[in-house]
């Protein structure tokens, strides 16, 4: 043991003069018994922090004098790591006496110095307390292996004859230990183990044991310590048959000891460490807070690094969902790094397999289940990423936990044993031992970090001090702001889901104080929209800079992140508005129309004759000026065209435009006649690019009696209106909330209006019943992300409304197959069909207008999904020197899974279910005439157009194009009519248009949408039944398109340079096609689709062709630099 001084300090260090003799120390008193909701927790090693005597190792006396760094901080508790006398065989948690100081640390004296010292600086104290074990250098140890079995000494601890009792009990530290018992010679018998071999377990079946360290609890209470951190505390107790964690009586000793303490010290607090699952971890609080009030969220802390690899905010999400609520008297305690490895033992195989090869790398910084490494070097000492994971521990539900030195980003040293790398002395000053210590080097407990980067060279307090834009100062400005509201602390938690999965958005609300937190979790910059419209009114005040933003409105609220950015806002209602913004008013220039008798008004023959000529100017300029001018601008009225995943058409962007076509009003349905607020109109161009029908819902809503609706509508605003004094507006009425409301209940009631060429008709489903909710219940309504082809809203969280804008004759196929998805196959990974709205004219024929499905609650769909994994593999492999060697295993599973869910919908599909529409049938060899023919015809042409404008692609596409069209006589060839048998398979119903931005990701599952068939095809084409195969091959050219989008999507690789990059590509596109292409052949041949995948490849080889061609012509007219995707394919299939 080395000498320890006590007396006789170095002058001019900081110790404090030693205190008075006293007798207790107690803890605040008369504060609030709810203080530890309201804490942020430093952890500190006392051996780490300063060393007082200038011995090498730190002690009380040390840390003492540096509490006003702690105040400075920002901090309000102080958790001590273990200082009793050890042998140190665990750092500390092998306790050799619970009722002295260690040696090296200091006194009893000093320890109530500490406690006073930092209760005058409003500092509270937690202290560990390791109930489970002991040293086996503990004298109850000692005294138990010497005593008679049976005795109540001997009973201290668990004995046994054999070390087979408790089999199946799992080993913690399975690394090191091979058993949970450890023979002892001296008791010549098995003592019980869950940690190290040097630590038996007490046995708290011995009440003598618990009265014990009641009195230790109650010692170190009366010193004035405001909690014990209860270590290691599910394995208080074992029991034959169990796994010997969390068991029903390690509660009630948890509930003894928080009754014993509350009665002599009431507003003193427990923290439960468990690192368990948070059902498991929920027990801990008690029936109504009974046990302990805080205990730690362990599954949160990987999970937060998780979001930020992945720069998708599910993992975060998922985990919190899944957190049980606690009783209003508990509190979590969440944490980035602590004095262990960064445990993974709350994740699943997968997650940790990724957790490893994302901040594990390296093999010696594994260490059990988990990673020893420090925060700043888990995130490569990237200051953006430090500060957002730092805003994320301040700003989610708990009280967050700053280990020392993570606040000035200290790193850690692998080539330490053990967890010694993360426990190296604090970084104070560029002097030498860092200032921790002033003895000689070689007489430091540990050495300080020396290397380059982490170094207490580079990284010190003394330095970022001085520097005002250093971590340790925006740190305490963030700590700052945190305390100034206790909603970080006490307040509910609700997340926000916008569209871009890259940002996180969550409220914290308590009492009037709403806290909005927006992170971007993404390391480029992201543009997000948020639907804040229940706190319309409320100005946004940025935290840190105290900067007012533009009121909240009804539309979606728009922000832009940096890349790893984050704010933190308050929504007051009392903050001033920016003195340069404006309230966004009705556009100047829209037209004035005067109605005379609401709808009435745009109808001659329903108004008085001396009103006709009026009503007749009105309809005029409707059908000649108002309706062409939202088809122009409207996505959902552009020329059919099947659209790529991640690329829509430019908004506006109709070739040949309207020309001098009118929209007229061919026919329209009105419920209420002229007391209706909408008109469901259906308008007719005759000619010109966009010649067809169309659906537009229009709305009026005047200011003076719905003031709220009249603001809504003004995105889609067509006109402005007046009607007597009545001042209003003529919009497009696609997102209206009441209008959507309306069709919902239509549909339900199974209404029918009556229009002048027919009806329009509304009917539900099986499945409306359990979706629709309760009547009469007004349910949120939004607007589902871009607008495509139709117009989509999501109506509360169970319905999902699409407005069909473009109008077909005949059957929908989305109708057809989902009304069979959903009523006869049951289908469970589709959106069930819940009803539709069909308009039938008198001649028999009819045209759908909306459906209402299931809404999919959802993590984004795999088109997302695939170019955001490949974007971050890209960039891994640019920044790591050895990328992860299955960098893939993640998305290849998944893959994996949709393969699995394509070919159980197409099984679905070929099931027998009595509509001759619907029923398989066997490929014939007309079919495969008709199907080469048709394909060989697309190839002739577009290999024309191709040859006719291959001079003006770019350089790579065009040497593409010079390729293929070199093969073009033996492309022809090839699609020559082939003799023969046809190959053993089946037609059906098929998807139309499957691609990755067809599928919603969900908990790792996958579930197919938009059974509408390919826009660019007539009803009768979208019809056909095909072989299934032809999804397959629409799935297979989504690839091709995601790696062309990571590619120009990924920074960090210039446009020169990416051609550098294929052969990586290469192999990612190999493998998924190669799994997704195994995985669906063995569930298609069970599935009796075909007999085997050899007689098939060539139908599919031939269906990728004919995607790839028609890919080809649609980039060849609008995006040529995108040819080269389609030719690639082409040249690959291409003999």
């Amino acid at each position: 043991m080395k000498r320890v001084a006590t007396q006789g300090r170095t002058p001019g260090r900081s110790a404090p003069r030693r205190p008075r003799p006293a007798g207790d120390s107690p803890s605040f008193s008369g504060g609030d018994p709810l203080w530890f909701k309201d804490a942020v927790i430093y952890e500190v090693h006392v051996r780490a922090f300063f060393d007082g005597n200038d011995d090498g190792c730190g002690d009380l006396a040390g840390l003492t004098s540096k509490l006003e760094y702690i105040q400075d901080l920002g901090v309000n508790t102080v958790w001590l790591l273990p200082f009793y006398p050890s042998p140190g065989r665990d750092d500390g948690y092998d306790i050799a006496d619970y009722r002295n100081i260690h040696p090296a640390y200091g006194t009893r004296a000093e320890f109530r110095a500490f406690v006073r010292e930092a209760h005058r600086r409003n500092l509270r104290v937690i202290t560990e307390l390791v109930l489970n074990h002991t040293s086996d250098a503990h004298p109850w140890f000692q005294a138990a292996r010497r005593a008679a079995p049976g005795s109540v000494k001997r009973n201290y601890y668990v004995w046994s004859d054999t070390a087979e009792r408790y089999a199946g009990t799992r080993i913690i530290f399975s690394d090191t230990e091979t058993s949970n018992w450890a023979w002892d010679e001296v008791a010549r018998a098995y003592y019980w183990h869950r940690f190290f071999s040097h630590q038996p377990d007490l046995n708290f079946d011995n009440p003598h044991v618990l009265r014990a360290m009641l009195r230790v609890m109650d010692l170190w209470l009366r010193l004035g310590v405001d909690g014990f951190r209860l270590d290691a505390v599910p394995y208080l107790v074992e029991r034959a048959g169990t796994s010997n964690e969390n068991l029903r009586e390690t509660h009630e000793i948890v509930r003894v000891i928080r009754r014993a303490i509350a009665a002599r010290h009431p507003d003193r607090m427990l923290l439960a460490e468990a690192n368990q699952w948070p059902e498991d971890v929920r027990d801990y609080f008690g029936d109504g807070g009974d046990e302990c009030q805080m205990a730690y969220h362990f599954p949160l802390m990987p999970r937060m690094y998780m979001a930020i690899a992945q720069e998708d905010r599910h993992p975060i999400v998922e985990i919190m969902e899944q957190t049980p609520a606690i009783p209003d008297t508990c509190q979590w305690a969440i944490f980035l790094r602590n004095h262990d490895e960064l445990t993974l033992e709350t994740v699943t195989s997968r997650e940790r397999d990724y957790m490893y090869q994302a901040y594990a790398a390296d093999p010696r910084a594994r260490l059990n289940l988990g990673i020893r490494r420090r925060l700043a070097p888990l995130l490569e000492n990237d200051l953006e990423r430090i500060k957002l994971m730092n805003s994320l521990l301040l700003s989610m539900p708990g009280s967050p936990i700053i280990y020392y030195g993570d606040e000035i980003g200290m790193g850690d040293n692998v080539y330490l044993g053990d967890r010694n790398g993360l426990r190296t002395p604090m970084q104070w000053s560029f002097d030498r031992n860092a200032g921790f210590s002033r003895a000689d080097p070689q007489q430091l407990y540990l050495p300080p970090i020396m290397d380059p980067v982490y170094g207490y060279q580079a990284v010190n307090v003394e330095a970022q001090t001085r520097d005002r834009s250093s971590l340790l100062n925006w740190m305490k400005r963030l700590l700052q702001v945190r305390r100034a509201s206790q909603a970080f602390g006490r307040g509910t938690l609700r997340f926000i889901r916008p569209g871009n999965r890259h940002v996180l958005v969550y409220l914290r609300a308590y009492g009037p104080d709403t806290i909005l937190c927006v992170a971007n979790l993404s390391r480029s910059a992201q543009p997000v929209e948020l639907d804040l419209s229940e706190h319309r009114g409320a100005v946004p005040v940025e935290l840190l800079g105290r900067t007012s933003f533009p009121p909240i409105g009804e539309p979606p609220y728009l922000l832009t992140l940096p890349g790893h950015g984050f704010y933190w806002f308050r929504l007051s209602l009392e903050a001033e508005a920016p003195s340069w913004h404006g309230e966004r008013s009705p556009r100047e220039d829209l037209p004035v129309m005067v109605l005379v008798q609401g709808w009435s008004s745009f109808f001659p023959e329903r108004v008085a004759p001396r009103r006709q000529e009026l009503a007749a100017a009105l309809r005029s300029r409707l059908e000649g000026h108002l309706v062409p001018a939202l088809l122009a601008r409207e996505r959902w009225a552009a020329p059919a065209g099947a659209g790529l995943p991640g690329n829509p058409p430019a908004r506006g962007a109709h070739p040949g435009g309207m020309g001098s076509s009118r929209a007229a009003l061919a026919d329209c349905a009105m419920p209420q006649r002229d007391q209706d607020p909408w008109m469901l109109a259906i308008f007719e161009v005759a000619d010109g690019a966009l010649a067809g029908r169309y659906f537009a819902p229009l709305a009026i809503a005047f200011e003076d009696s719905d003031e709220a609706r009249s603001r809504k509508l003004q995105p889609g605003a067509l006109a402005r209106v007046r009607q007597q004094a009545s001042l209003g507006v003529l919009a497009d009425a696609g997102t209206d909330e009441e209008l959507c409301r309306s069709l919902v209940e239509a549909i339900a009631l199974r209404s029918e209006w009556p229009t002048r060429e027919g009806r329009v008709v509304c009917r539900p489903t099986g499945a409306l019943a359990a979706l629709r909710g309760t009547p009469g219940v007004e349910t949120a309504v939004v607007p589902a992300g871009a607008q495509g082809g139709n117009t989509t809203v999501r109506i509360g969280e169970t319905l999902f409304l699409k407005i069909c804008r473009r109008l077909a004759p005949g059957p929908n196929p989305e109708v057809e197959i989902g009304r069979y998805l959903t009523e006869v196959a049951h289908f469970p990974h589709c959106a069930p069909l819940a009803g539709f709205i069909e308009y039938r004219r008198g001649d028999g024929t009819s045209s759908t207008l909306a459906l209402l499905e299931a809404f999919i609650a959802n993590q984004g769909d795999g088109w997302d999904y695939t170019v955001n994994h490949l974007v971050r593999y890209l960039e891994e492999r640019i920044t790591r020197v050895a990328p992860p060697a299955d960098a893939h295993g993640l998305h290849l599973a998944l893959m994996k899974t949709l393969a699995t869910r394509t070919a159980e919908l197409h099984a679905a599909l070929a099931a027998p279910g009595g509509d001759p529409a619907l029923a398989p049938e066997p490929i014939s060899g007309d079919d495969l005439a008709a199907w080469y023919g048709a394909t060989r015809e697309a190839a002739a042409a577009t290999l024309e157009t191709l040859s006719e404008r291959a001079a003006d692609l770019p350089p790579p596409a065009a040497r593409e194009a010079a390729t293929l069209l070199a093969r073009r006589a033996a492309l022809l060839e090839r699609l020559a009519p082939r003799e023969g048998p046809a190959p053993r398979g089946i037609r059906i119903r098929c998807h139309g248009d499957y691609h990755l931005g067809q599928v919603l990701l969900r908990r790792n599952d996958f579930v197919i949408t938009d059974f509408e068939g390919a826009p660019d095809q007539s009803v009768a084409e979208r019809r056909h039944k095909r072989s299934p195969l032809t999804d397959v091959a629409g799935l297979l050219r989504s690839f091709a398109y995601a790696r062309r989008t990571a590619l120009q999507q990924c920074s960090l690789i210039a446009a020169e340079e990416r051609a550098s990059w294929e052969p990586q590509l290469d192999e990612w596109e190999s493998q998924a096609r190669r799994v997704f292409l195994a995985t669906y052949d063995e569930i298609a041949r069970g599935a009796g689709l075909y007999a085997s995948f050899e007689e098939m490849a060539p139908l599919l080889a031939l269906f990728e062709l004919d995607a790839a061609l028609g890919d080809l012509r649609r980039e060849l007219a609008s995006r040529p630099e995108w040819a080269e995707v389609p030719l690639r394919r082409l040249s690959a299939l291409a003999p």
